[in-house]
């Protein structure tokens, strides 16, 4: 039978027991500092149609061995509950998407007394949050497989007093999880619908880049949703065969094999296909060579697409796309320049006269730096390398003012370069950027090596992993964590197909730093890219695991 109960009713009853003290030696009472609850978490993550089995040990003051207790379970909003059970012991059935909240309550029925603890049940699709894997399967297929993930309590102790935390398990693997995907794998894109909408299921799309052709697919299922060669406005143009691309919450740009890019200006924040591809070249037919990375974790967070072009100049295209304030249809205005292009204007002299303008040397690896908002600049970090010489590269990018128009240059904001060691640079694979912990990820054969390049320290690894292959793809989890509780997750590939997870622990001083193995796995294949799923628009600079 469904019951009522609101926690102000609890609060009230329980001050009016502690009040009468005419029945009772308040020596012998149990009181709340010294109530507990083993074998049950704060929180929890389920998949539908997985059940959890409550069985907690409950802890008075007095009466521990044999409490004369009543025990409930409610569901709902403090508000109002639903009575689930009067039974100490409870399973839950997830049965659809969404964050729940349970309450316990053990009632001590010599005092009436009732002490609570509330119970998090985040209920998630399986495959929105984790490690994507792209590989080549037999008769080159592309086989895309996902690493699981669920978010967990932990109780850590601050200051001597136990705190409940968040931390990530990974909890099995799907293996090609997308059959009849297409052949020749590239490259692995998610994108994610305007951040504000509220209410939508299906929050991301990945973009799988193959040599057969461009699918996306919806965030949930991983399920195709959409092709490129079906949203041309004119017609497919010939030796299409995009190699690389950047999304975001209006507009797609894809780079061809032939260095023509290829733009469709969305009309509708979150519907990733209502805009449609001109078959003519964008930017009146610029020869591109490289698009960087694009940061989405905020419409705040950038403005701009930066390119480098075969002249191997920087340039950037305007990406000021908004939807109007309130407007839940979420319909782009169409007051907006995206699409525009931004010549490189003026370079600090004190600057490397290569590094922007006629760049000599060869780009290996750019990464978005986690910096722009209102306040600061889009930024990246790049490496380049000249003959045996490798060097990093940070920069800061900006529009000449804050309102654009037309004609008008990108500007370079600060730029700070070094060399990087070589100890580190032997025998490079690839790297990573650990955004929010401004760490350097780089990938030597089969050894990894974590850099401090501001500080230009080789963090000192106390866990160093032994990897009998090598490191062919990384990827990683970072958090903006301005307390630094929470340790960003590291995926490291293998040419041997195996995959492993570690949660990266840096020092206070950014000169050490251990490798905690979470997950490792082979069966994999021949790995063309690893990267992390997010699941929605806002996670990539959210202050939390999940």
């Amino acid at each position: 039978m469904k019951k009522k109960l609101i926690y102000i009713f609890i609060l009230l009853f329980t001050v009016g027991c502690l009040d009468d003290k005419s029945n009772y030696d308040y020596k012998d009472l149990n009181d709340f500092t010294n109530w507990s609850v083993d074998g049950v978490r704060y929180s929890y993550t389920l998949y539908p149609g997985e059940e959890i089995k409550f069985e907690p040990e409950v802890h008075f003051s007095i009466d521990t061995l044999s409490p004369d207790a009543s025990y409930a379970w409610y569901s709902g909003e403090e508000e109002e509950m639903i009575l689930l059970s009067d039974k100490l012991n409870y399973t839950y059935v997830a049965e659809e998407l969404g964050d729940f909240t349970l309450l316990f309550c053990s009632t001590d029925n010599k005092t009436g007394v009732t002490f609570t603890m509330e119970i998090s049940v985040y209920v998630v699709a399986p495959k929105k949050n984790g490690w994507l894997i792209l590989s080549r399967g037999a008769g080159n297929e592309s086989q895309l497989s996902m690493i699981l993930s669920k978010k967990q309590s932990k109780v850590v102790y601050v200051d001597g007093e136990e705190k409940p935390r968040d931390t990530i398990v990974y909890v099995g693997e799907l293996m090609n999880v997308t059959p009849g995907l297409g052949q020749g794998p590239r490259k692995l894109v998610e994108n994610f619908i305007y951040p504000s909408a509220a209410g939508f299921l299906v929050e991301d799309e990945v973009m799988v880049l193959q040599e057969s052709g461009v699918v996306e697919l919806d965030g949930i299922e991983l399920a195709p949703v959409g092709s490129a060669k079906n949203e041309f406005f004119d017609g497919v143009p010939d030796n299409f065969d995009p190699v690389d691309a950047v999304l975001c919450y209006d507009g797609k740009w894809l780079l061809n094999a032939d260095n023509y890019i290829y733009m469709t200006n969305l009309s509708v924040a979150v519907d990733l296909h209502s805009g449609f591809y001109l078959n003519d070249p964008s930017l009146n037919g610029k020869k591109v060579k490289a698009l960087l990375p694009y940061f989405k974790g905020d419409y705040t967070d950038n403005f701009l697409v930066v390119g480098i072009g075969e002249d191997n100049t920087y340039f950037g295209i305007m990406d000021d796309g908004q939807c109007a304030y309130n407007d839940k249809s979420y319909t782009i205005t169409p007051a907006n320049y995206v699409g525009s292009y931004l010549e490189l204007g003026n370079v600090p002299e004190r600057n490397h006269p290569f590094l922007f303008r006629d760049v000599e040397w060869e780009f290996v690896f750019h990464a978005w730096a986690n910096r722009a908002n209102y306040y600061t600049s889009p930024a990246y970090i790049s490496i380049l390398k000249n003959g045996d010489d490798y060097y990093w590269h940070y920069y800061e990018l900006n529009a000449e003012t804050d309102r654009y128009k037309p004609g008008q240059k990108m500007i370079v904001e600060s730029s700070e370069y070094a060399q990087l060691p070589a100890a580190i640079m032997n025998d490079y694979r690839c790297a990573a950027l650990l955004p929010w912990k401004e760490l350097l990820v780089v990938a030597s054969g089969n050894k990894l090596n974590i850099y401090n390049y501001w500080d230009g320290l080789i963090l000192n690894l106390t866990s160093v992993p032994h990897f009998g292959s090598e490191i062919v793809g990384l990827a990683v989890k970072d958090y903006k964590d301005y307390n630094q509780l929470l340790n960003a997750h590291l995926a490291v590939a293998l040419k041997s197909g195996e995959v492993y997870v570690f949660e990266v622990k840096c020092n206070q001083d950014k000169d050490s730093a251990e490798l905690l193995e979470l997950y490792h796995k082979g069966g994999f294949g021949e790995i063309v890219d690893i990267e992390y799923k997010f699941g929605h628009g806002t996670n990539p600079s959210y202050p939390g695991l999940y």
